[in-house]
């Protein structure tokens, strides 16, 4: 699924916009323009996890914690790398508010947390199975 979650953000990437009002001729896009296809797409695949869901819950197969923790960790990067679409070099560059950190500063914030929440838990663990 990341492979080709990859393949597609480089194709919607390399779209140019002024494709997306033009007609599709797949079914899905209801008779409409390429924006009714690919937006049918992404409404599809929620109501597809919530199948996924329901059927987790009714057949008591619940994520575990770690499961858990990793499927909101995975939402939020997505969320964020969602928040950045769009943005060119430049403005990647800029402040987010006057006088505020730039949008590349917040990116690199967020990565150098995440490296020392890492090496902080695995030296937490060596430390607890040296003791």
């Amino acid at each position: 699924m990341l492979e080709s979650t990859q393949e597609t953000i480089d194709a919607l990437l390399a779209l140019p916009e002024d494709e997306l009002v033009l007609a599709s001729s797949h079914v899905c896009a209801q008779g409409k323009d390429l924006w009714a296809l690919l937006t049918n797409d992404i409404d599809h695949e929620d109501i597809h996890a919530g199948q996924v869901f329901e059927g987790r819950y009714e057949a008591r197969t619940t994520a575990s914690p770690m499961q858990r923790l990793m499927a909101e960790w995975l939402e939020a990067r997505a969320k964020f790398v969602g928040s950045l679409i769009g943005l060119t070099d430049e403005q990647f560059n800029t402040e987010t508010a006057p006088g505020g950190w730039t949008y590349r500063v917040v990116a690199k914030h967020l990565l150098d947390l995440e490296r020392h929440s890492l090496k902080t838990m695995a030296g937490d663990i060596a430390a607890r199975q040296s003791a």
